[in-house]
């Protein structure tokens, strides 16, 4: 097997399992899964006039990005299998689109930006067990002078500092409102006019004025932000057998999560930490790129932001530390009640990091991985060397509990939940 490293080159190993084989198949099933649900119908994508090529580059671009497929292992070998995969699946499906669909292209497809890339994209968000494992790998690998400063500062962070917000991950596919009234797919906008988006209705998100937060942010920020420079991602909630959405009365909702920024172009790096202290000084949980982007996190101060905008934002899991989190809903995770839990929390620098944590049963495999991570650390055993406060070494062991639990998740598709009584 061929490894990639953090270059991204390859380097030679012995040849794949068997059960190797069939992991990284169970991975790339789930992977495409995921995928799907975060772009429009293909039939959506084929009839603007996109061919088979260009789809399925689409969905592979996807796949490599999905945080749970790629552990930085892969091979030559894996990455042609992948791209034969969604070949194959991409081909399969417009053939049977274009038998039920002969010559129908819409020409008109390009109107309102539809098609085009969002621009604001809202990107992946890394796993919640292996950003554990990294704080505690830090402290054990620190130079020995650093040791004790390094020991506190992951009990602070740990067991000490409140989490900025911990709030349910729902699942259903990400769809975005522009400040222009754009709505737009997890990459690409889909009109002004689009009323349905995976066969589920957008009219959850119809009420929600986001030019609202726009002026917010401009008068905060002390610039005008211009139009179609502010959107607001949330799940829609496309999957009513999934979880009990239905009976709990979230099918077909838009569930907001957060909101991308794109700020005025400037050469002053000065500007770009200043407008990130403003934010931080009104309480905005976020993050800003180089590319003059700023992510902003489900906190209480975006909270109240959405509701003013007229939008439904998700559900708040106790603000509490780290450790008193993981105790307190590891049992929720492991009985399957949601998809899991997104965490935000503060950054030396004032920023804010975002990491979500997930039952067992979304990505077995990934959660075996991250089991096998943290039972690595040894950390029972670290603690009665006194070298790990004991409550770090307990909430590793939950977190091992729940990604070794057999969670079973009551999930229905359209089907089946039309034919349940």
């Amino acid at each position: 097997m061929a490894e990639i490293c953090g270059s991204g080159g390859y380097k030679a190993d012995s040849a794949p399992e068997p059960e190797d084989l069939l992991a990284f198949q169970r991975s790339l099933d789930d992977a495409l899964a995921s995928a799907l649900t975060k772009f429009d119908s293909m039939g959506a994508y084929f009839k603007q006039g996109m061919p088979v090529q260009a789809v399925a580059a689409m969905l592979q671009e996807e796949i490599m990005q999905d945080k749970d497929f790629l552990h930085c292992t892969a091979t030559p070998s894996q990455e042609a299998q992948l791209r034969k995969f969604v070949m194959q699946m991409v081909g399969k499906s417009y053939g049977l689109w274009k038998k039920g669909n002969p010559g129908a292209v819409d020409v008109n497809s390009g109107e309102n930006g539809r098609g085009a890339d969002v621009g604001l994209g809202w990107a992946s968000i890394d796993n919640y067990p292996g950003w554990v494992y990294e704080q505690i790998q830090a402290y054990l690998t620190a130079e020995p002078g650093e040791k004790a400063m390094m020991k506190r500062q992951l009990e602070a962070t740990l067991l000490e500092e409140p989490l900025c917000s911990a709030t349910v991950k729902y699942d259903g596919t990400c769809f975005g409102k522009l400040d222009t009234g754009a709505l737009s797919g997890r990459r690409h906008l889909v009109g002004k006019a689009c009323e349905t988006y995976i066969n589920t209705s957008t009219a959850a998100c119809s009420k929600c004025d986001i030019g609202v937060v726009r002026s917010k942010l401009s008068s905060i920020l002390g610039v005008e932000l211009a139009e179609g420079s502010v959107c607001v991602w949330g799940e829609l909630m496309c999957n009513p057998g999934y979880y009990g959405y239905l009976a709990r009365g979230l099918a077909e909702k838009w569930v907001c999560f957060g909101a991308a920024v794109q700020l005025p172009a400037t050469q002053d790096d000065e500007a770009l930490v200043a407008w990130s202290k403003k934010l931080a000084q009104h309480g905005f949980a976020h993050s800003v790129s180089s590319q003059l982007k700023i992510r902003l996190f489900l906190c209480p101060t975006l909270r109240e932001l959405l509701v003013q905008a007229g939008c439904q934002a998700a559900d708040n899991v106790a603000e509490t530390t780290h450790a008193d989190l993981v105790s307190s809903n590891a049992q929720s995770l492991i009985n399957g009640h949601n998809e899991g839990i997104v965490l935000v929390f503060r950054r030396a620098c004032g920023q804010a990091s975002i990491r979500k944590w997930k039952n067992s049963a979304e990505g077995q495999d990934v959660s075996k991985k991250h089991a096998k991570q943290l039972r690595s650390l040894d950390a029972r055993n670290l603690a009665h060397e006194g070298l790990l406060h004991a409550r770090i070494a307990d909430m590793v062991e939950t977190m091992i509990q729940v990604a070794e639990a057999t969670t079973v998740v009551p999930k229905m598709g359209r089907k089946q939940l039309a034919k349940a009584p």
